[in-house]
């Protein structure tokens, strides 16, 4: 019976300890979550609207943030050239067939460089009307955000449908 017992401790204290490092794995890795937020941003009766890029820090580390961009399809996706993309470059393709637009290219600020503290967020504004100029040349209305800290690693949003403006479409008719 006692080498029973102690079987059964030493399995249970093998299952704790790899929960235990786990867990401390986890917590190691800084973490942030970029989201695209439809918004409206102004004062008294001058408003405009667009799309907020935010960028959340709910982990205990700080990250520091080199730059954000925006993506947007340039032309409809295939399975076919993720796989050969995955094959060849040995990385799971997250942003295959969408351009990468800087924002300081529309004289967007973007506030980068910027250290999110833990519990912080960090937001840019981007307006309507640089939007339709991104939008000009994709293959769908269809738009994401990427941030890159200053490690190079990379965290894209997920994929935002860009309305069409009910007056852009009033004025072209």
């Amino acid at each position: 019976m006692e080498l029973e017992i102690s079987k059964i401790l030493s399995v249970y204290a093998a299952c704790l300890s790899t929960i235990v490092f786990v867990w401390s794995v986890q917590r190691a890795i800084p973490r942030y979550k970029v989201d695209l937020i439809f918004g409206v941003t102004g004062e008294g009766d001058d408003f405009d609207h667009g799309i907020f890029v935010s960028v959340k820090k709910p982990s205990p580390h700080t990250v520091h943030l080199a730059n954000i961009q925006l993506l947007y399809p340039l032309r409809k996706e295939s399975v076919w050239r993720k796989l050969a993309h995955g094959f060849k470059y040995r990385r799971i393709p997250r942003a295959v067939d969408w351009c990468h637009s800087a924002l300081n290219l529309y004289e967007v600020e973007d506030g980068c460089p910027v250290a999110l503290e833990p519990g912080k967020s960090h937001e840019v504004f981007i307006p309507h009307e640089v939007l339709e100029e991104v939008l000009e040349s994709a293959s769908e209305r269809r738009i994401r955000a990427v941030v890159q800290d200053q490690l190079w690693r990379n965290k894209y949003s997920k994929s935002f449908d860009y309305p069409v403006y009910q007056g852009d479409q009033e004025a072209t008719t």
